[in-house]
C-alpha cells in the first residue's frame, strides 16, 4: 500500500504546463459544482426522510412530538 501512495504523489507533484494545470483545476472546479448541485437539490428530501425516522422513532418510546 505505501508505493501505491509514493506513486500517486509523484503523480500529483509532476511538472505540468500551464494549460494542463488550468484544465485540471477547471475539470475538478465543474465536478466539484456539479457535487454541490446534487446535494442541494436532494438535502431537502434526506432531511425529510431523517425527519420522519427520527419521529417515528420517538413515537415507538412514547415520547411526544412538539
Amino acid at each position: 500500500m505505501t508505493g501505491l501512495m509514493t506513486r500517486t504523489l509523484k503523480w500529483l507533484r509532476r511538472p505540468r504546463t500551464r494549460g494542463q494545470a488550468m484544465a485540471e483545476f477547471s475539470m475538478l472546479l465543474f465536478a466539484l459544482i456539479i457535487f454541490m448541485g446534487g446535494i442541494a437539490t436532494f438535502a431537502p428530501d434526506m432531511f425529510a426522510g431523517f425527519t420522519i425516522y427520527v419521529r417515528g422513532f420517538y413515537l415507538v418510546l412514547g415520547y411526544p412530538l412538539g
